[in-house]
């Protein structure tokens, strides 16, 4: 199931039984988990919740198994990496389709091709649903933030906004993490506020690596500070590199077709002219020739990372990027 298709079902007001949760976006995940939760009106003694190693089969059989007096139910909550056992899975599932009062939300946090066995186990027949949560496009995932940001009681303009996203390499969690310490000042946030605050104390801005690497400057000790002072895991820095330069790719062809830029025309959505016009300035520079070299090697570099066993992830990377260079 889609999560359009889930989020319909929640508000006809059907909640399933059991639901597995998997995907590509731990926000999403997290967040659909909280809206089952505040759909059934769940007070804290009602739920137990188990977090990774803490899975017990025996502890979470037991309390699904239990019948209410007094009209409490039994909210069970699974936030894991691994899968359970098949066996395992359908004793609970079950449990939950035949007494009223219990309910199952499995977080999975997990390789998407192992969810796809499991998924299968919460089919409607058992009242139950699973959804597989994708990357959430560029706006979608803006509004998302702009809605967390809003039930925060945060008040932030749409380009600070644009800029966290873009910061954290696309990643909601940390945004919506960064907003929770926003609050804090009590002020209307901007972009200003963004430069200072979320990497103002010596981390490095994903923008500002990408813009030394394609002016061909020294990126060693940035890269470094991205990988250990950061905590930027390769896959996210070689998807943000690919974004990146997919947006100057854009850029450029627009200005070969209409002989100027337009941000919103381009992207879907508005950037700051000062951004807009940095974007269009190195857009340009590059030939339309390079920019096949830089795809062709980039995706390559994410493929090695990817799919190579035992391989120093940290020096493969660093060496694409100094290539990459050699091709500006």
């Amino acid at each position: 199931m889609y999560k359009r298709e889930f989020e319909t079902t929640l508000k006809s007001g059907k909640i399933p039984k059991s639901t597995l949760l998997y995907g590509a976006c731990h926000y999403q995940n997290n967040f659909l988990a909280t809206e089952i939760l505040r759909l059934l009106k769940v007070n804290p003694d009602e739920k137990t919740v188990m977090y990774f190693d803490e899975y017990a089969f025996a502890s979470a059989k037991n309390f699904l198994s239990q019948s209410s007096l007094f009209g409490d139910r039994n909210i069970f909550i699974l936030k894991s990496d691994k899968t359970v056992p098949t066996k395992e899975l359908e004793v609970l599932i079950d449990l939950c389709a035949k007494n009223d009062s219990s309910y199952f939300i499995y977080q999975y946090f997990g390789e998407d091709k192992k969810a796809t066995p499991m998924s299968k186990l919460f089919e409607k027949k058992n009242e139950g649903a699973f959804v597989r949560l994708f990357k959430a496009d560029f706006n979608e995932a803006l509004q998302l933030l702009q809605n967390h940001a809003n039930a925060l009681g945060l008040l932030i303009d749409r380009y600070a906004l644009q800029h966290l996203y873009m910061i954290h390499m696309e990643d909601l969690s940390l945004c919506a993490n960064e907003c929770e310490k926003l609050l804090s000042l009590n002020k209307e946030i901007h972009i200003n506020d963004i430069n200072t605050l979320v990497y103002g104390l010596g981390s490095v801005s994903m923008d500002r690596f990408i813009a030394k690497l394609l002016e061909k400057k020294d990126i060693k000790e940035d890269f470094e500070r991205l990988v250990e002072g950061d905590g930027m895991d390769e896959i996210r820095i070689i998807n943000a590199i690919e974004t990146y330069v997919s947006q100057l790719f854009l850029f450029h062809s627009y200005v070969k077709l209409h002989g100027s830029f337009d941000a919103k025309a381009i992207l879907g959505y508005p950037l700051p002219s000062q951004l807009a016009t940095q974007r269009y300035e190195q857009s340009i520079k590059i030939q339309l020739a390079t920019y096949q070299a830089l795809f062709s090697l980039l995706t390559s570099t994410e493929y090695h990372l990817k799919k190579t066993s035992h391989l120093d992830k940290n020096c493969f990377l660093l060496s694409s990027l100094i290539k990459l260079q050699s091709y500006l």
